[in-house]
């Protein structure tokens, strides 16, 4: 990569962080190109030449947050010095983070309307989320905090449940009940309803 590639790489990168700041915080319907290109020190014809169009720019700026995440949760999932507990914990506390964070009509944008998205989302779950996370589940096993009979196919089904009820608002309407939903759903997938403790 020269110089001038290596420059618009760098360029791409801003845009697309920039605009993922904007969109997760005030919605993307709110959020205008001439916003996103004043605030990331470009025009807008340089957006508009590199992405094309504000849903493109949307689901690039998804993408590139994807991956990002992916590479901070590989490094953690890897990290030899966290247990597992530790791990889920931090895992847990990052995504009802981030639903506090984002605005409801950013949410609600990328779950509803927007079929590329949704394509991106399912495909990168199959081929990046789920083994990582199926990974940390073995190291769950092999610290003895995961009950080793239990399938993959019923573990997943779990977390599916849990993701399924991360889209309602209503447990992150703010900094207190979010930090109660994250407790209690630690409580519950180390523990389950018996409250049991080891």
């Amino acid at each position: 990569m020269n110089g001038f590639e290596r420059r618009t790489e760098i360029k791409k990168k801003k845009i697309l962080n920039t605009a993922f700041e904007l969109f997760s915080k005030y919605g993307v319907q709110k959020v205008s190109i001439q916003e996103i290109a004043k605030s990331a020190q470009v025009s807008q014809v340089t957006i508009y030449n590199y992405f094309g169009s504000k849903d493109q720019l949307l689901l690039e700026a998804v993408k590139s947050y994807g991956f990002e995440r992916l590479k901070t949760f590989q490094e953690l999932i890897d990290d030899s010095s966290l247990s597992f507990e530790e791990k889920i914990r931090h895992i847990i506390t990052s995504k009802t983070t981030d639903m506090l964070n984002f605005d409801l009509d950013f949410i609600q944008t990328l779950m509803s309307n927007q079929p590329e998205i949704k394509k991106f989302a399912n495909e990168f779950a199959q081929s990046h989320s789920i083994p990582l996370f199926m990974k940390l589940i073995e190291q769950g096993k092999e610290e003895g905090v995961v009950n080793p009979s239990l399938s993959g196919d019923m573990i997943m089904f779990y977390i599916n449940m849990y993701n399924q009820t991360m889209r309602n608002r209503e447990f992150f309407q703010d900094k207190q009940s979010t930090q109660q939903f994250t407790e209690d759903m630690l409580q519950l997938f180390f523990y389950g309803i018996s409250g049991a403790r080891a």
